[in-house]
């Protein structure tokens, strides 16, 4: 097993203080948005061996091991953009790689995010209150799916449906009228007020996260998130599309594509000391373990664990590694069985 050294990724919506203060470090200055703890060419870990520093994918190779996904620790202090990914049939056709790109995110803080739609039904009854345009009020109430009100919102010009959205927003927080979606609304225009994509935020499920908490979500989900750290899973994959939030190019016809307008993500809550998420998708698992000592034992792949909340120790027959706050480890699937024992809270991500 080996202690990784994560990839810090600065990008402008990113925390100035959350991920030095989870590690104890001094902040850098800049926005530090997420550690990667993997093998993407972007951003590699490495490790440090007898010869010297290697790259984590190097020791990986070494072991004959595969590692499917990709391990992240976020900090949000901006909104991230709104963005789909396509499945692995769809991304065989035309996207930078031919995978999938399933997501787990799991808060480690409060936190907010955009995550697949509401029923039309709960649609038309906020987009109404929030007294969206009548042609999209019109769409929206008449629709099987919301594909023909998202196209309408991407393709049109709307700066000044925009405005009247923003407006009705502030009246109704200023009355006292607290909303989720106005507030959400209020939050992403600060950041991108002339955003097309915030026509859509009525329609789409809030979800506000308690630690321990986490989505996931399958190819095809719309999804933003807004703020606060969690811990974030992925397939191995750069297959993105975008709707707005960004700078970045978007894509409304392929995004029209790929989107899964029936997926809706629900919470999943801890139940124990030693809990296992649903990730449904066979590229990773995710276990949490808080406060307890678990046996490893039976191991189809190579193991990544993330110590969150104090120090995690990691005992086989070979070694102990004892993991920092904020920090992670490599566990081939060569190791062997293996204990993790943590009176803080620790993660487990299975390949």
């Amino acid at each position: 097993m080996d202690l990784i050294t994560g990839y810090l990724q600065n990008y402008e919506w990113g925390s100035l203080n959350a991920l030095a203060d989870l590690r104890g470090v001094n902040p850098s200055g800049s926005p530090e948005a997420e550690i990667w703890f993997g093998v993407h060419p972007s951003g590699p870990s490495t490790v440090e061996r007898e010869l010297g520093r290697i790259t984590l994918q190097e020791a990986i190779n070494l072991e004959e091991e595969e590692m499917p996904y990709l391990v992240k620790i976020l900090a949000a202090q901006r909104p991230l953009s709104l963005q789909a990914h396509p499945d692995q049939i769809q991304a065989a056709s035309g996207f930078a790689d031919n995978r999938s790109k399933p997501e787990m995110i799991c808060a480690l803080t409060p936190f907010q995010a955009l995550c697949g739609f509401k029923t039309t039904s709960e649609a038309y009854e906020v987009s109404t209150q929030l007294q969206l345009p009548e042609d999209l009020l019109f769409m929206i109430k008449e629709a099987v799916d919301l594909s023909q009100v998202i196209e309408s919102i991407l393709t049109k010009e709307r700066k000044r449906d925009i405005e009247s959205l923003t407006q009705m927003c502030k009246e109704l927080i200023e009355g006292g009228s607290l909303s989720s979606e106005a507030e959400t609304i209020i939050k992403v225009a600060k950041e991108y007020p002339e955003d097309p994509s915030l026509l859509i935020i009525p329609m789409m499920q809030i979800h506000t996260l308690k630690p321990g908490e986490a989505l996931f979500l399958n190819p095809g989900v719309l999804h933003a998130y807004l703020e606060g750290v969690a811990l974030e899973v992925m397939g191995s994959s750069d297959n993105v599309v975008r709707a707005g939030f960004t700078t970045k190019e978007k894509d409304p016809a392929t995004l029209l594509k790929i989107l899964d307008f029936e997926a809706s993500p629900q919470i999943q809550t801890p139940s124990s000391g030693h809990h296992r998420y649903q990730t449904m998708t066979p590229e990773f698992d995710l276990e949490r373990i808080e406060r307890t000592t678990i046996q490893v034992s039976g191991r189809e792949g190579t193991d990544i664990v993330v110590s969150t909340l104090m120090d995690t120790v990691l005992t086989s027959e070979k070694e102990e590694l004892i993991l920092k706050q904020g920090s992670a480890a490599w566990i081939p699937k060569t190791e062997g069985a293996y204990h993790i024992q943590t009176e803080g809270i620790a993660y487990r991500v299975i390949g």
